[in-house]
């Protein structure tokens, strides 16, 4: 039944919720909602909690307990159809506010609707002999105007210019778990010298209404700074919408959303229905940093996903483990394009970028325009690679099937040839010099030098049966025992397909 609150001395409400949770409440649900009335009249809910064993979601499990909050108002809390969704701060808070016309970062500010409310908990981590948890829930009385209706998100056309885009696809800021603001993402992004940032806030929305005026064109006098050669970039940033999907199993990107994702999730069923709604709002799906440390992805690998970030932050941090993963889905016939992104949890803005900032890596779109539908297009096609900074180095794959001396096809395409037809292709490397080329297809792999900043290669193939090729560019071995797995990647392609028909 939902609680019922106490009226204090001074004409506020309060409410407070306890209990006791169980490893055995987490295997039954990771999710537990706990309804509250709330009568007409009220302007502001603040909500505060503590729990027993407290400890940071970053330290191991059976460090301590570990509850993420969240909250809904009575517009409905129901999976896939959680209209009343008002946020989420997973453990970064202990307490937050929604009211009238502002809310903590992470929550949506509005109406304090009359009707049953519930906190979200979820149940990341509980020990053996459980968690005791409390909850203490303030309303205050007030009128004020009725905030206007949300306007539609904007979504900016920057640039109308077919050309290669740099960005970052992953970041967050105050309104999950970083501590800068949008404005110091923006910041940081420009000094980088990015076209366009992902902003991918763990499980919550707050973020969308803000991105269209916080991007755009640069505060007068406020330049980027200088680009590579051949890639000009003007002070247009596009702050793309998405949200990081965070599960207690695997995270995964929802690029180009209009609304709140769903992410109350534990098998691989409910994650299909998830992705099936994300792609039903036109936006795409990407797992995240399926590696070791990432935290990994176990889900399945053979879930409708469209992309998979290969390269996440600094490339010693064991990507070459989602290689690995991403590689395995080529080779079983899987188009999954391959993205990167820095999931830089940004700070305030220093006035120079920090140490493996945003745009480590940095993914490269070939885009008909800067916005967030051309960006998408772009990555959906697979026109798309990654170099370990803004500055490169740049790869660039294409291919001639037609013996007339032009490469017209691109990473991302595909090529329908009789089998054993000549097919041509080039490799082009930009900033590059003294590193080694990888060619990597179902055959094989064949390496070679990169001998300028400036360098192209071309080598011819036949159609054998259906196969790939994708570049990589990597420092030499400095030893006889390193192995090419772990060898440090400074920029992958995307692959080339080329399928064999009559």
């Amino acid at each position: 039944m939902p609680i019922q609150p106490v009226q204090c001395h001074d004409g506020s409400l309060l409410w407070t919720l306890s209990g006791h949770l169980t490893p055995e409440d987490k295997a039954a649900d990771d999710y537990l909602l706990l309804p509250f009335d709330v009568p007409p009249g009220l302007q502001r809910l603040t909500v505060s909690y503590e729990y027993g064993a407290a400890v940071s979601a970053a330290l191991p499990a059976g460090s301590g307990n570990v509850l993420d909050i969240g909250c809904f108002d009575p517009r409905g809390s129901q999976f896939l159809q959680g209209e009343g969704f008002r946020g989420w701060s997973g453990s970064e808070r202990r307490t937050f506010t929604i009211a009238l016309a502002e809310a903590t970062p992470g929550y949506l500010p509005g109406p304090i609707y009359p009707g049953t409310w519930h906190i979200l908990l979820g149940l990341y981590r509980i020990l053996p002999a459980g968690c005791d948890y409390r909850l203490t829930i303030v309303g205050q009385r007030g009128e004020g105007p009725p905030p206007p209706p949300p306007a539609p998100l904007a979504s900016p056309l920057l640039r109308r210019e077919t050309r290669w885009y740099r960005g970052d696809l992953q970041s967050h800021t105050h309104h999950s778990d970083g501590t800068g603001s949008l404005h110091d993402l923006a910041a940081a992004a420009r000094a980088r010298g990015l076209d366009f940032v992902a902003v991918t806030e763990h499980n919550t929305v707050s973020h969308l209404p803000h991105l269209a005026q916080v991007g755009g064109d640069a505060p007068s006098g406020r330049a980027p700074r200088p680009t590579p050669r051949r890639r000009p970039s003007g002070r247009s940033l596009l702050l793309i919408p998405g949200e990081e999907i965070t599960t207690y199993y695997g995270h995964a990107n929802a690029w180009g959303i209009q609304g709140w994702q769903e992410f109350r999730c534990r098998d691989d069923a409910t994650m299909a229905r998830i992705m099936e709604a994300v792609h039903a709002a036109g936006a795409l799906v990407s797992v995240n940093h399926p590696k070791d440390d990432g935290p990994p992805w176990e889900y399945s690998p053979d879930l409708p996903f469209d992309c998979v970030e290969a390269w996440q932050g600094v490339w010693a941090s064991n990507n070459h483990q989602s290689l690995a993963f991403w590689d395995r889905l080529l080779r079983q016939g899987r188009r999954v394009v391959a993205v990167g992104g820095s999931d830089k949890h940004v700070k305030p803005f220093q006035g120079e970028p920090a140490p493996y900032d945003l745009g480590t890596p940095t993914t490269w779109v070939y885009a008909d325009e800067l916005s967030t539908a051309g960006i998408l297009r772009g990555i959906r096609a697979g026109h798309v690679f990654i170099s370990a900074g803004p500055q490169g180095p740049e790869l660039y794959l294409s291919a001639d099937a037609d013996e007339d001396g032009v490469y017209e096809s691109m990473m991302g395409d595909e090529i329908l040839l009789p089998a054993g037809q000549r097919i041509g292709l080039r490799a082009g490397v930009v900033n590059g010099d003294g590193l080694t080329l990888r060619i990597v297809s179902v055959t094989g792999v064949k390496e070679i030098a990169v001998e300028s900043e400036d360098f192209s290669t071309c080598w011819e193939s036949r159609a054998e049966g259906d196969t790939f090729y994708r570049l990589e560019l990597v420092e030499p071995p400095s030893g006889e025992s390193a192995h090419p797995a772990t060898a440090q990647r400074l920029a992958l392609s995307n692959p080339i397909y080329v399928s064999v028909g009559a």
